[in-house]
């Protein structure tokens, strides 16, 4: 109502003590940036906590590269939906950690094969900021059709480049544009709300949308799949 740019969590009325006890690495953060939370209320906005879905794979953590293997948050094995919460990541971390790792050393101990042969890697002309901004701005707490669609023209039409002596800023960088690109295609593709995902031009569930989204490589579009696994 007020346009905002954010609320006050106040916490003043607990001691000093407890605040510092209770929340040490929050408040020692806060006091990095200007703010004692235990004398004075800080300010909050929203923010992207993690995505939902990521990397397909089967129940003991195998996607589609051979001997390649995900776990943890970074996994999509079917036990989340359209929200994550804190229970689902300990399930992914603990549960499907051990079962990854456990695949992982019975797949050691096969002949692989020899390596793999590596594609060129090229890196694309962008900053790491307009990539920030895009996600934020186009695909992130609320979403359109006309925002989705310019951040996926944007990031398809970067040119990519060679570096000389690629340093991990560039790797970030390449995999922080897949990844917007990743999720601005298929919030577009997904014209529903669901979840964390809310559409302003289609504010409501779609029956024909109750099924998981997939993007790899072979797909020149989204696919909507019944089950992830």
């Amino acid at each position: 109502r007020t346009q905002s740019p954010h609320v006050f969590l106040d916490l003043t009325s607990r001691s000093a003590e407890f605040v510092r006890e209770r929340f040490p690495r929050i408040y020692t953060t806060c006091r990095t940036y200007g703010v004692d939370i235990a004398t004075q209320a800080a300010p909050v906005r929203p923010a992207a906590h993690y995505a939902m879905g990521g990397v397909r794979t089967d129940l003991d953590g195998r996607t589609s590269l051979s001997r390649l293997f995900a776990a943890g948050e970074t996994a999509c094995t079917g036990v989340h939906g359209a929200n994550r919460l804190a229970s689902n990541s300990l399930l992914e971390g603990v549960v499907f950690g051990a079962r990854a790792g456990i695949a992982m050393r019975e797949t050691m101990a096969m002949p692989s094969g020899g390596p793999p042969e590596e594609p060129p890697i090229n890196f694309p002309d962008i900053s790491e900021s307009e990539v920030r901004e895009l996600a934020w701005d186009k695909c992130g707490i609320m979403r359109d059709r006309e925002g989705l669609r310019s951040a996926v023209h944007r990031l398809e039409s970067i040119q990519l480049g060679s570096f000389p002596n690629p340093r991990l800023p560039e790797y970030d960088l390449r995999s922080m544009q897949t990844i917007a690109l990743l999720i601005a295609r298929a919030a577009l593709a997904r014209e529903e709300s669901r979840g964390a995902h809310f559409r302003t031009d289609f504010p409501k569930k779609s029956p024909a949308f109750e099924k998981a989204s997939i993007i790899s490589r072979e797909l020149a579009n989204v696919q909507f799949l019944e089950s992830t696994v």
